[in-house]
């Protein structure tokens, strides 16, 4: 029966994406409406590819076919050229195109200029000529007999300065994990995982919670396919090692974390291209094109032996993995240092990015993450701990690794757009654990106060029994003296 079960999941997950992709809905370019009675066309390959801070001029050929619908008595035509996202493209020629009946066929020009990495659509309308209106002005209730769309790329141009940063990024994620396989302790390890419970609860949360988390708000909120798929891969990553420093400032355990962090690392290499290859192609499938997976299973592959680095560094040269982690904490603080000046620096155009519902994705991934954790694990009857730990490796992901394999994997407007989420994400995540660590470092202090007033009331209390025995003694001293005296 099980097996049964198990089975019928495969294929619902198997066939989610192909229903789901059916039911979304696609937008066809080159594809004329109403009456079709303007045809626009272009040499240039489509999607055109335009660079950021350049101006790129393209070319069209329009040809007006006028039929008995057309209302008679016009001045002639209007073709405007408008764009579905100013913030990304801008038009910067003459975007309105006055065609006379005389002149039914011709070339159209409209200039370009790039402003931010991302996908753009261009829009050829055309429309009854109104007397008297300004260009690029028309009242509501003037028809729109036909429009015609063509897709743009906008791609930043790769500098010394975006290379430098990449390679600073994947040094930082090798030695981290390095470090990590390095101070290890595989004897705590094993001593978790003889009551595998609290792992696999970890696990599932970690896998099947963070997926579905980022694919329905990635969804839901209608993201660009570049910025959800960043998302989404943000999602299906493992945890971080941060997650072992806030698990032990929040009073957590730290034996599960550290154990969490490292089978969800190593679980990964099969786990993250899966969920990729499933609804992956959902998420990414308005972007037309393929996800690489070979290039990420490679990338992936780089990521995850390190680890196994670490590990024979740990066991044959103990010593040596002593010294690694030393240095490699020193060298972290320069790259980060690095990150936070120069990368910033180099990846402005990411705070562009960011708009209000890339915002709110962001912040929700790791959130829903803390409340699903920890709610999973409190069903499960596991101790205050426990729970505190799996809610916190539920939310903190490796921000590194979805960065790392998206900016390396993918081509176009996506390798830039990509790693948005990612980076928004990482902002939000620390602060509902900052408030934790300071609510429960707060406790501590008025726990530890609390204890010194009980202690230092017990020895008032202690020194009053033993004056009030004094003082009960006294008398009987007195009395036996009178006693002999009056002998």
């Amino acid at each position: 029966m099980d097996k049964i079960l198990y089975c019928i999941f495969l294929t619902g997950l198997w066939l989610v994406p192909a229903t789901l992709q059916s039911t979304r809905p696609t937008h066809n370019d080159n594809v004329t409406k109403s009456d079709k009675n303007l045809t626009v066309t272009s040499n240039h390959t489509f999607p055109y590819t335009i660079i950021d801070g350049e101006v790129s001029t393209l070319y069209f050929n329009y040809i007006l076919e006028p039929d008995s619908k057309v209302p008679a008595g016009l001045d002639g035509w209007v073709v405007t050229a408008v764009v579905d996202h100013d913030k990304l493209v801008n038009i910067v020629s003459n975007s309105v195109f006055h065609i006379h009946t005389t002149n039914l066929s011709g070339t159209l020009s409209i200039s370009l200029k790039g402003k931010l990495p991302g996908r753009a659509t261009l829009i050829f309308q055309g429309r009854d000529e109104v007397t008297g209106a300004e260009d690029g002005v028309f009242k509501s209730d003037v028809k729109v007999y036909s429009q015609t769309s063509f897709e743009l790329h906008i791609e930043r141009q790769e500098k010394t300065i975006d290379i430098a940063f990449n390679v600073i990024i994947v040094i930082l994620v090798v030695l981290a994990n390095v470090g990590m396989g390095a101070k290890v302790d595989l004897s705590v390890v094993k001593t978790q995982l003889r009551r595998p419970f609290a792992p696999i609860i970890g696990l599932f949360s970690q896998f099947v919670f963070m997926p579905v988390i980022a694919f329905m708000v990635a969804y839901t909120l209608k993201l660009d396919p570049g910025i959800a798929l960043g998302l989404f891969a943000l999602g299906c990553s493992p945890g971080g090692s941060a997650s072992n420093a806030y698990t032990y400032l929040l009073d957590g355990n730290v034996s599960l974390s550290v154990t969490m962090t490292l089978i969800s690392t190593l679980a990964s290499l099969g786990l993250l291209p899966m969920w990729l290859f499933t609804l992956g192609r959902v998420v990414y499938s308005e972007a037309k094109v393929k996800i690489p997976f070979e290039n990420i299973f490679f990338s992936l592959l780089g990521i995850v032996i390190p680890v196994v680095v670490g590990f024979i560094l740990q066991r044959k040269y103990p010593k040596a993995a002593i010294c690694f982690i030393k240095a490699v904490k020193y060298i972290m603080i320069v790259f980060i240092l690095f990150i936070l000046t120069v990368g910033v620096y180099a990846n402005l155009y990411i705070f562009s990015l960011m708009t209000g519902e890339v915002l709110l994705a962001s912040a929700l991934l790791p959130y829903v993450g803390f409340i699903l954790g920890g709610l999973a694990a409190f069903i499960c009857r596991q101790n205050l701990a426990n729970i505190i730990t799996i809610a916190v490796e539920t939310g903190i992901q490796n921000t590194g690794i979805p960065i790392v394999l998206l900016r390396l994997s993918l081509t176009g407007p996506d390798k830039d757009t990509s790693i948005v989420s990612p980076i928004a994400s990482a902002i939000f995540t620390p602060i509902p654990l900052l408030f934790g660590i300071l609510f429960v470092q707060l406790r501590k202090c008025i726990l530890a106060n609390m204890n010194i007033i009980e202690d230092s009331g017990k020895e008032i209390s202690q020194s009053g029994k033993e004056s009030s025995k004094a003082s009960l003694k006294e008398p009987d001293n007195l009395s036996e003296t009178n006693h002999e005296d009056f002998k």
